[in-house]
């Protein structure tokens, strides 16, 4: 069953909204009135620190899947059933980063909080990759009568695949290691979305956005 990109993109779209709201919930108030004092704020926002670090991370972590997952579906023609499946997996493990941000904003210096971030950053970057790959072997991406076109859009989803395995193989390493010096995972953590900003080549907005102008005049028609 061949599907049209967009109800699959706009359905991701609003459960990472969703994911977002959940997360910014656990960042609680300051239980402040006017008889607190300066030391009682002080205080107050010291420990909410953690929390504060932890969800900015995790925010931006979010934002490089959500901007990975737009590129990638903006390089398709079409999806398939068994992306679509892939695709709730992926929203699945993203559906889990509020969880682990909250016990790494509890206990920062805890190693199985920094494990149990790492092991679900790993697990959302490998169903990432396994869409990334499954487009890539099942030909579902964008065919244009331009062969530069084409070489551009297989050019930017496999520097996407690499930039996803690499990211899989640190996370990997994170998890061991946090039980050895959290730290060394923490570092680990920062990898990734330092990957992910490292400049291409190729203007992946310009190209996707070509793309998605042609799969939507191709795709006017009834979606199945």
């Amino acid at each position: 069953m061949k599907i049209g990109t967009t109800r699959l993109e706009t359905f991701s779209d609003g459960v990472i909204a969703i994911v977002i709201t959940i997360m910014i919930l656990e960042l609680k108030l300051p239980d402040l009135n006017k008889e607190s004092t300066t030391a009682q704020t002080l205080n107050l926002f010291h420990n909410l620190l953690p929390y504060f670090i932890s969800y900015a991370f995790s925010f931006i972590m979010i934002g490089v899947f959500w901007t990975n997952h737009h590129h990638m579906f903006h390089m398709l023609q079409t999806t398939d059933e068994r992306l679509v499946w892939q695709n709730f997996i992926f929203l699945f493990w993203v559906s889990l980063i509020p969880f682990a941000t909250s016990l790494v904003g509890a206990n920062p210096l805890m190693p199985l909080a920094a494990a149990a971030y790492g092991s679900v950053m790993l697990l959302t970057t490998l169903s990432f990759l396994l869409m990334r790959s499954y487009s890539l072997t099942n030909k579902l991406l964008h065919k244009d009568k331009n062969k530069i076109v084409n070489e551009q859009i297989l050019e930017v989803s496999v520097k996407g695949k690499t930039k996803a395995i690499v990211g899989a193989i640190v996370y990997l390493f994170s998890v061991p290691l946090a039980f050895v010096n959290v730290s060394f995972a923490y570092f680990c953590f920062v990898i990734p979305p330092i990957i992910f900003f490292i400049p291409e080549g190729i203007d992946n907005e310009k190209l996707s956005q070509k793309i998605s102008q042609e799969n939507q005049i191709q795709n006017e028609g009834p979606q199945v």
